[in-house]
């Protein structure tokens, strides 16, 4: 069974200690996000990625989505040619969207996309988060939820059977809104929305013709 830690029981500072030291070690995570409840291995723990196919129940060839800390990261672990576009829309981070690009070339890639040079970056809008990025480096974070099921925004609505399956839960009850991020993919055309959520296709490509202004710029223009 996982340690299961909830956020008002303990102090910021312990469960950040015990969540970078979890997923150091290789575990899996079950963590809130601003939108729903993610589970999470460090994309440079091979074995810990395999296990969150394995667990969740996904298919093989569907790449993971990976949380970075900022843009400056997100670039950098992006091929040169596509780094423009996005930190155009970089604008919307943090926040819900998960932008795929052409990856540079890193080890880690044949095991969070196998088969592709394809990855989908998110800054998430969650403080906690963000300091343990800045810690852990990239993670693979898919929703916490077995395949097929609703992707839970309350720690009630964990699945028990994927629950029992990881090593860790930080469990903050109610967290995030619900909405899953918006998945939107670079072209040589512009972007195609993968996954429709939180932010609309107005929005970005707005943000794509403007050069990448602020938020409230671009949904006031």
């Amino acid at each position: 069974m996982p340690e299961i830690l909830c956020f008002d029981e303990h102090s910021l500072d312990v469960l950040f200690a015990r969540c970078a030291e979890s997923l150091a070690r290789g575990g899996l995570a079950i963590l809130p996000t601003e939108t729903v409840y993610g589970l999470a291995a460090r994309v440079d723990r091979r074995e810990a990625v395999r296990r969150i196919f394995e667990v969740k129940g996904r298919e093989a060839a569907k790449a993971l989505p990976v949380m970075v800390e900022d843009a400056a990261r997100a670039a950098e672990l992006t091929a040169p040619e596509w780094r423009e576009p996005l930190l155009r829309l970089s604008v919307f981070w943090p926040g819900p969207l998960t932008l795929v690009v052409k990856a540079a070339p890193l080890e880690w890639l044949e095991w969070v996309a196998p088969g592709s040079r394809k990855v989908g970056f998110r800054v998430p809008d969650h403080p906690f988060l963000l300091r343990l990025l800045r810690e852990t480096g990239p993670l693979a974070v898919t929703s916490a939820n077995l395949a097929g099921k609703e992707p839970p925004a309350d720690s009630r609505d964990l699945d028990p059977l994927l629950v029992e399956r990881v090593d860790l839960v930080l469990d903050q009850g109610r967290s995030g809104t619900g909405r899953p991020s918006t998945v939107a993919e670079l072209t040589e055309g512009g972007l195609e929305i993968i996954r429709s959520g939180a932010l609309s296709r107005e929005e970005l490509e707005r943000a794509l013709r403007s050069g990448g202004r602020r938020r409230r710029e671009l949904r006031d223009a």
